[in-house]
């Protein structure tokens, strides 16, 4: 089964947090390894600083996506996206490692906690 997946970042690195982000890196995760890099999306930057709801823009700049990989997400932001269906993960570096370790470990075919997962 494959995957698509946003980074918010504004090249190869994550670097962004959720709600203050503005740009995000799509990629298609194949079965097999095939890692294919889809657009670069931009969204309105909600937040800037700690914010309380106003996600339904990310959430449709995201809507095809089933992960997405922020250097932070808030709790409330958090539980929105996975309210909606969507996996939140919590890391940093670069896009292609990550993208790396992911198609290794097999971490998106786990069973989705009802929390914020962190730290990838």
């Amino acid at each position: 089964m494959g995957y698509r997946i946003a980074f918010a970042s504004t090249g190869d690195f994550i670097d962004q947090h959720f709600g203050s982000a503005r740009c995000f890196q799509v990629y298609d995760m194949a079965d097999g390894g095939n890692n294919v890099y889809v657009e670069t999306r931009t969204a309105q930057a909600k937040c800037q600083g700690h914010c309380e709801g106003g996600f339904d823009s990310l959430l449709r700049v995201l809507l095809d996506c089933d992960a997405v990989f922020v250097s932070r997400i808030g709790q409330s932001a958090a539980e929105f996206m996975i309210s909606r269906g969507k996996r939140v993960f919590e890391a940093s570096g670069k896009i292609e490692d990550i993208l790396a370790e992911l198609t290794k470990g097999k971490l998106l075919d786990k069973e989705p906690e009802q929390t914020n997962e962190r730290d990838v």
